[in-house]
């Protein structure tokens, strides 16, 4: 994918009924491409004390955008919800190795500034986005093995496995097909010891039944007293 195309992922995480705010900013910057889902924050009560967080329900925007505009937008919605403020959300970037090729002919109508030089993913990525996909009413132990590792908190998605039976025959057991989606923001040098102490009690050998896989983090505001090393 050329320089100027490279598109990244956009993940936009504040509270309930914020969602939408977050939309129109993006709209307003030719990005059109957005996936609004219900999330629901993992923090225990005295972290959400501690962040001055009043509710748990979330909103999570996943948004497409040309990675020469992310540090831009990513400052507007900052200066939007004040995310610099603990308990504001969170707003971070994932590089992606591929894409549809109709979606840069829609988001790279504009050129990018021929002066701006991109750095490479290693050296800007500090942090790593962590996925534990587990059966329902697993949350509690996934993040108390987390937490125990240094994890201040993360947030959950409801999800529905499909297509069961042929990895179920791979495997030699059942599995349940309603599934919660747990992504844990971690410094770098802490996520291998989050994820091995989530795998311990959660892995796919356990009733959880648990998946883990990380992505590099690449931008990223707000909470990050929440995860810093």
């Amino acid at each position: 994918m050329p320089r100027n195309d490279r598109i990244k992922l956009l993940v936009t995480i504040v509270d309930r009924g914020k969602g939408s705010a977050a939309v129109d900013i993006y709209r307003s910057h030719q990005l059109h491409f957005d996936y609004l889902c219900m999330g629901l924050g993992t923090a225990n009560s005295q972290i959400l004390d501690y962040f001055g967080l009043s509710e748990t329900e979330k909103d999570v925007v996943f948004t497409l955008a040309p990675a020469w505009k992310v540090k831009n937008i990513i400052q507007k919605i900052d200066e939007r919800f004040h995310l610099t403020r603990p308990g504001r959300g969170i707003v971070f970037s994932l590089p992606l190795t591929g894409v549809s090729g109709q979606v840069p002919q829609v988001l790279c109508k504009d050129e990018a500034p021929q002066e701006e030089e991109e750095e490479t993913v290693e050296a800007v990525t500090k942090y790593d986005l962590i996925l534990v996909v587990v059966n329902r009413d697993s949350l509690d132990t996934v993040m108390d093995a987390a937490r125990e590792k240094g994890a201040r908190g993360g947030t959950v998605l409801h999800a529905r496995r499909v297509g069961l039976e042929d990895v179920e025959n791979l495997l030699g057991f059942t599995l349940q097909p309603e599934k919660e989606i747990v992504a844990i923001l971690s410094p770098r040098t802490q996520k291998l010891e989050i994820m091995r102490a989530i795998n311990k009690v959660a892995g796919l050998t356990t009733e959880c039944q648990g998946i883990l896989f990380s992505l590099p983090v690449e931008d990223m505001m707000g909470l990050q007293d929440a995860i810093r090393e």
